[in-house]
């Protein structure tokens, strides 16, 4: 019998010296009385692209949990171990997470109302951290490194621009069509869920995860062979057109300016 022997990093060509959760294992609680840690998958990594090591893990963590949309579980882990990593930090924590903020009371379903943080969230950091993880059960759906780009759409987080709605949306109704024939996975349902789909011909795919229930992200994968300057992209084109512009497909119109 033969043993694969994993040389490098699930994220670049690092020799790996640990190994990284996927998802963050932070952002499954302990304090519920329950096991949602059944199963966690994990991948090689090395040093840079270990989220614990960074404190990428607990910025995550503080990003997700709590935030409105998401399930009990999400809520109470944010009133738990959120709030006490916010107040161990002074409160730096949060404005990491959040770059411009403020306090706003939120009513829950039961009638309780609770203050919330309510400002712009740091995307780019977002963007990477949703992007790693896509590298890691990339990893682990296919038992090989992606050499590409991971481009992610956070829908969770609203868009203030018309067209890019529009764009957004009819790109997020793409990828559930190719990802309708593949089983969604999870041993932790009600923290973490994920698909990736099957490669095309040209090597290109598309995924999606979802935390606590409702907190959806969906990942398309584009391999390094993938000439981006040999195409036009509709949505910066539409741009420059004073009149609306739409794409229409499957019986469905979509605005994108």
């Amino acid at each position: 019998m033969s043993i694969k022997i994993i040389k490098s990093c699930y994220a670049c060509d690092s020799s790996p010296t640990s190994r990284e959760h996927v998802p963050p294992k932070c952002l499954f609680p302990t304090e519920l009385g329950i096991n949602l840690r059944k199963n966690l998958i994990t991948v090689p990594s090395c040093d840079k692209h270990n989220g614990k090591k960074s404190d990428d893990d607990e910025f995550l963590l503080a990003s997700l949990a709590g935030i409105i949309g998401c399930n009990n579980i999400g809520m109470l882990h944010k009133f738990t171990k959120v709030d006490r990593a916010i107040s161990r930090s002074g409160g730096r924590l949060l404005k990491k997470v959040l770059k411009i903020q403020e306090i706003k009371s939120h009513k829950l379903a039961n009638g309780d109302i609770v203050d919330v943080a309510w400002g712009k969230p740091d995307l780019e950091r977002l963007n990477n951290s949703f992007a790693l993880i896509g590298r890691g059960l990339y990893f682990h759906e296919l038992g090989e490194r992606f050499k590409g780009k991971v481009i992610c759409e956070i829908v969770y987080v609203p868009i203030n621009d018309r067209g890019r709605t529009g764009y957004r949306e009819f790109a997020v109704d793409q990828i559930q069509k190719e990802l309708s024939g593949t089983s969604v996975k999870g041993e932790n349902p009600d923290v973490f869920q994920w698909v990736i789909g099957p490669k095309d011909p040209s090597g290109a795919c598309c995924g999606r995860i979802v935390f606590y229930g409702n907190l959806a992200v969906y990942l398309a994968f584009i391999p390094e062979s993938f000439q981006e300057e040999d195409y036009l992209n509709l949505y910066d084109i539409s741009k420059s057109v004073s009149k609306p512009v739409y794409i229409q497909k499957d019986g469905k119109r979509y605005r994108i300016n």
